[in-house]
């Protein structure tokens, strides 16, 4: 399929059942609170290298997670009861955001850099009340978490790690636990991978991922 090309000064994205499997479908427009919200509105998220103009994707299948499936291992929930974390939720997002970028900006620039640009934007988001972050402590030190945005019903994650191991498992399972809580239909997690233990994790059809956004 075609890749559109979006215009800065007009904030809207194709269809996103025009995209393949994997999902990149829109090019341009810019990083900020505004594009971000209406991609995750339209099904998109934001996934490019630094240097490049800004890339939306929405893949199929979409890698999510329904709170109340929720399912913490035996191992990990040993490991994680040992290393003593502490949470708390809404406390740290730039804090957040820079321990993630001290582990991401690492090496050679790729698609998993944190730009300051998104840190920027999602401040911004902040200011809304739209964001949620999660914040991981070990003997009283930030040693990971995660952040998203949300709508009141549906969390968009973006970005998820930790210094120590299972740091961002915790956050995960956390961020779940308060996910249910307040009774939010899922989390989107954007695309598969390798780093994070399975807690529950579903896959799900673009299709069924765009129907979830519209009746929420």
């Amino acid at each position: 399929m075609p890749v559109f090309k979006l215009q800065e000064h007009i904030v809207a994205f194709p269809p996103a059942d025009f995209a393949d499997s994997d999902g990149l479908l829109a090019e341009g427009g810019l990083i900020s609170a505004e594009w971000l919200l209406e991609g995750y509105k339209s099904g998109f998220y934001l996934w490019t290298s630094p240097m490049r103009y800004p890339k939306w994707w929405t893949p199929n299948p979409r890698i999510v997670m329904f709170p109340e499936k929720l399912k913490v291992p035996k191992y990990v929930d040993e490991v994680i009861q040992k290393a003593n974390f502490t949470v708390s939720f809404n406390q740290d997002l730039e804090g957040v955001m820079k321990l993630i970028q001290s582990i991401e900006n690492k090496g050679e620039m790729n698609n998993g850099w944190l730009t300051g640009k998104l840190i920027k934007a999602y401040l911004d988001i902040q200011k809304r009340g739209l964001a949620l972050s999660v914040e991981v402590y070990q003997n009283n030190e930030l040693v990971g978490g995660a952040f998203g945005a949300h709508n009141g019903k549906i969390y968009f994650g973006e970005y998820i790690n930790g210094t120590v191991e299972f740091a961002r498992e915790f956050a995960l399972i956390e961020l779940a636990k308060a996910l249910k809580e307040r009774n939010y239909i899922i989390m989107d997690l954007q695309k598969e991978t390798n780093e994070t233990i399975d807690v529950g994790l579903s896959e799900i059809s673009r299709s069924e991922y765009i129907r979830i956004l519209k009746e929420k």
